[in-house]
């Protein structure tokens, strides 16, 4: 279901990674400690470190701002010489993080219909601390490195200054009062978090009395009644809940409500949002399990185990509307991205990709076996998957073709059955359900809606769907990709291969063909059953330059002149044809449209032609 999109081969496993939200930057770390920011759109390196040890880069640049600055007599141990020790987290800070975190977590609040009256804006404008600068964050065992990569000056903040404690894991807080401006709250190994403040950089307050062990996981997110709260996992298996709305006050802070999540440890903890009640929480353990938590009353929902005998080591909240169905990713030590389908359906983990397709041969080749050992989907863009393996970082996006083309077919008036149609192959195949409920038998009556669009008396029960599935005797010519449409009428069904530009019209009575030719774009009137197609030709060879005679780039740029022509050429060709369907089925052509364009068309959109 997914396909590749870049891959950088690395030297090492990569064991932590995380992905900006908006720019296109990914950051890793393997298990040397060797921590660098890559742009998966220009396949470059940004910022590369030595961060489990000394790096050098760094420490000659901070006593060369000593030396700046003045203070030629400092004799101290600055920071930068200390050894950060294991990497242990890594993640991006700055305003459009801050900005997506506040979004995310209001948004999954606001779906709970108890949340409208509580949620208000809690954005506020940028800390100085932040503002216009882009922090590269890593948490190592020893310390904390905060680098700002526009400047690429760094502070590094020692675990003397946290209490001497050994730090595990980090979080930010999104909501903070006062003068300590944005905080990130440490979990440690004596199972106290210390919330460090970005503007002091002074321990700004302590949560404490929670845990008995290490601190392995910590989130961040709202409740539905607008309370910012902060959830922790450790190696005790509790899940436990404090309160993160207590702006600067710095007292040692109790935990709200503690409990027993795994055996042998809580690993990681995700938010879920659900559309129209209050958000969920996920949790992956030691004990192989994957439990999913109510918000409200924090009880478990679900424990299942998605891979039998292998122990989960990321999870990522996923939603995309081409598969509906999958709301959980996970991975464990294998080749595959594995996906947990809604309880609405068959609640089953299946694979959502075999990674070990996506890689390079030659790179396979020597290692033989892939294995995942990190994952992460996306923010703002679901249908990207970005994951670290022993081979290096692969970006994966969804594969439109993944799943079979379809198109809605119009209901009779009165009646329950619905249609669509959709192709599998060079199969055609006609799909007819309905969806029942024996608490509302008025569902599917639309007499029974109410103003807010929901059937009255609506319980909440499951539905029941009765399907039942039909070949369709029609000639289907390719098995490429392909684009369902139906027109306004309902009558015809259009099927676009933009592959090989081609397409074939329909007709629904009788699944006869009655009309087809060389397309790339179709769309309907939405009025009458007329359409317009983008007929384009294929772009012409480009002419082979002899051997010798010229130079190296003399040759690329008489290629890559003959190239953009040949471009132009086929954009130039390409007519704009309106045809509409007579009553008796034939196709005749009302307009034709020629431009002498310089551009190619990307898309057409239609309503009413004339």
């Amino acid at each position: 279901m997914l396909r590749a999109r870049a891959f950088r081969q690395t030297n090492g496993k990569i064991v932590k990674i995380q992905v900006h939200p908006t720019h296109p930057w990914i950051v890793t770390a393997d298990d040397t400690d060797h921590v660098s920011v890559w742009n998966w759109e220009h396949r470059q390196v940004i910022y590369e470190l030595k961060a489990g040890g000394v790096d050098e880069r760094r420490l000659v640049g901070a006593k060369l701002e000593k030396l700046a600055e003045g203070d030629s007599d400092y004799k101290g141990k600055p920071t930068e010489a200390i050894r950060g020790g294991s990497v242990k987290q890594v993640k991006f800070y700055d305003d459009d993080v801050r900005y997506w975190q506040l979004c995310r977590n209001r948004s999954a609040a606001a779906e709970s219909p108890s949340a409208v009256n509580h949620l208000t804006s809690g954005f506020t404008s940028p800390a100085p601390s932040t503002k216009g600068r882009h922090f590269l964050v890593i948490c190592c065992e020893n310390k904390a490195i905060f680098l700002d990569l526009v400047t690429m000056r760094g502070r590094d903040v020692p675990k003397q200054e946290l209490d001497n404690r050994s730090l595990l894991c980090m979080e930010f807080l999104t909501r903070s009062s006062g003068g300590d401006g944005p905080l990130v709250a440490f979990g440690s190994t004596d199972g106290v978090i210390r919330v460090l403040s970005m503007i002091t950089w002074k321990l700004a307050r302590r949560y404490t009395g929670g845990h008995k062990g290490s601190i392995y996981c910590l989130l961040n997110f709202m409740a539905s009644s607008g309370e910012g709260l902060l959830v922790s996992g450790g190696s005790d298996g509790l899940l436990v809940l404090w309160s993160a709305d207590h702006g600067t006050d710095s007292r040692e802070l109790v935990p709200k409500l503690s409990l027993k999540a795994h055996d042998g440890g809580v690993l990681a903890v995700e938010l879920s949002r659900v559309s129209g009640s209050a958000p969920q929480l996920v949790t992956i353990g030691a004990d192989k399990t994957l439990a999913i938590w109510d918000t409200m009353t924090f009880k478990e929902l679900r424990r299942i185990k998605p891979v039998p005998k292998l122990a989960c080591h990321s999870i990522a909240s996923w939603c995309h509307p081409r598969a509906p169905n999958l709301d959980i990713l996970t991975c464990v030590k294998d080749s595959h991205i594995w996906s947990i389908e809604h309880p609405t359906y068959s609640a089953l983990t299946r694979p959502l990709c075999e990674l070990s397709s996506l890689v390079p041969p030659q790179v396979l080749a020597i290692h033989k076996k892939l294995r995942v050992y990190c994952m992460v989907a996306h923010p703002l863009q679901p249908h990207l998957v970005a994951t670290g393996t022993n081979l290096g970082i692969i970006v994966s996006e969804f594969d439109p073709r993944a799943i079979p083309s379809a198109a809605p077919l119009p209901a009779l008036p009165g009646s329950r059955e619905n249609s669509a149609v959709y192709i599998l192959g060079r199969e055609l195949k006609l799909l007819n359900f309905q969806i029942s409920n024996s608490a509302n038998p008025s569902l599917g009556n639309n007499s029974a809606l109410s103003e807010s669009g929901m059937s009255k008396g609506d319980s909440g029960d499951q539905l029941t769907v009765k399907q039942t599935k039909k070949q369709i005797v029609a000639p289907v010519p390719h098995d490429s990709y392909s684009v369902l449409s139906v027109s306004s009428s309902g009558k015809y069904v259009a099927v676009v291969w933009p592959d090989i530009m081609y397409f074939s019209i329909y007709k629904v009575s009788d699944w006869t063909i009655v009309d087809s030719g060389s397309a790339r774009l179709l769309a309907w009137d939405t009025c009458r059953d007329r359409f317009a197609i983008l007929e384009s030709v294929l772009p012409q060879r480009m002419p082979v330059i002899p051997k010798g005679g010229s130079s190296r780039k003399a040759k690329e740029a008489a290629a890559a002149a003959a190239q953009a022509a040949a471009a132009a050429n086929a954009a130039s060709s390409a007519s704009v044809q309106v045809r509409i369907l007579l009553d008796d089925g034939t196709s005749n052509i009302l307009m034709r449209s020629v431009g002498g364009r310089s551009e190619p068309i990307l898309f057409m959109y239609s309503r009413a032609i004339f």
